[in-house]
């Protein structure tokens, strides 16, 4: 059965493929879609018309490791356009400010009393080394704007780091977080998803100590996945090697997780953390706007969130407003 809907639902996403299962249910509802593709945009302030029932915000700050880097600054422009015509937007322009910015995440974590690595943020490279004398080694330089690990170095002394200062790349903004290296447990993080605020899934990732992409929707090899098993959701530069199951999250890290997430008015995402291997803490590291979902969610979910993020969207655009914005 389809539903009725005055106005299309539009899909802000410059990626060729993250959207595609999306799309798909969406279309198997046989409800109005439009895609828009930001990367290649424009807008007319004066259009004062409500184009879209809802807009849903999937952009991403690895936006410009695709070669769409005008989108990192674009987007909040546009967001803040159709939200100004009264659209609702899920994942709006406050979540995107904080997806682009590990900064603000950070100063999240602490405004919240959430135990996350010791943190220092810096613009310049002598500040960086300057810094490093108050860290404990190994630490993580990263970008403030990053996106599926990009750019994430690691340095064991502060001799290293001091050698390789000044050919550091500190991203768009240039900004750059230094963080003290925490070791996980069995080299695993865990992410947490939500969906309007409700705690959704969460999986447990098995990596290397030097791979930080931890895009879910980028971990190919999944335990006891069936022989010719659906991994079209997979980016064609998926690296197999990593390995993710379904988790069972402790109660009081969901509540933490879904405090974050309301905090940052996220309605769809995810927050990673870890557990720290020499003290057994757990530690926040990074909130997400852009859900992918896992890939091949059915056989390491036991079900498909997909059907239920377009029940999201559809209840969203028939209300007329997001729960819980003002």
């Amino acid at each position: 059965m389809s539903l009725e809907l005055s106005l299309p639902i539009g899909i802000v996403d410059e990626h060729p493929e993250w959207s595609a299962r999306l799309l798909a249910e969406l279309a198997r509802r046989r409800l109005p879609v439009e895609r828009i593709d930001h990367a290649s945009h424009g807008y007319d302030p004066r259009d004062r018309r409500r184009a879209y029932s809802v807009v849903v915000n999937r952009t991403s700050p690895s936006s410009h490791r695709r070669g769409h880097g005008s989108v990192l600054f674009y987007a909040e422009a546009l967001l803040n356009h159709y939200e100004a015509l009264g659209i609702p937007v899920i994942n709006p322009v406050a979540a995107y400010r904080f997806e682009k910015s590990k900064a603000l995440q950070v100063e999240l974590f602490e405004r919240l009393g959430l135990a996350y690595p010791r943190t220092v943020v810096v613009n310049d490279r002598a500040e960086l080394v300057k810094a490093s004398a108050g860290v404990r080694f190994p630490v993580l330089v990263k970008p403030n704007v990053g996106g599926s690990g990009a750019l994430i170095e690691r340095f064991d002394s502060r001799v290293d780091l001091e050698a390789a200062a000044e050919r550091l790349d500190f991203g768009p903004d240039g900004t750059a977080l230094l963080q003290e290296y925490v070791e996980s447990e069995g080299g695993a993080i865990v992410r947490v998803e939500v969906l309007d605020g409700r705690f959704l899934y969460a999986i447990r990732i098995v990596r290397t100590a030097t791979d930080f992409n931890l895009c879910p929707a980028d971990i190919c090899q999944v335990p006891s996945a069936p022989a010719g098993g659906d991994l079209h959701a997979c980016p064609v530069d998926a690296r197999p090697g990593l390995t993710v199951t379904r988790w069972d999250a402790p109660p009081e890290v969901v509540d933490a997780v879904q405090a974050l997430t309301r905090a940052a008015s996220i309605d769809v995402g995810g927050v990673e953390y870890l557990v720290g291997r020499a003290d057994g803490r757990v530690y926040f590291y990074d909130v997400n706007a852009t859900s992918n979902f896992v890939a091949n969610a059915p056989a390491v979910l036991g079900f498909d969130p997909t059907p239920r993020f377009a029940d999201y969207i559809v209840g969203v655009a028939t209300r007329g407003t997001r729960r819980g914005a003002a």
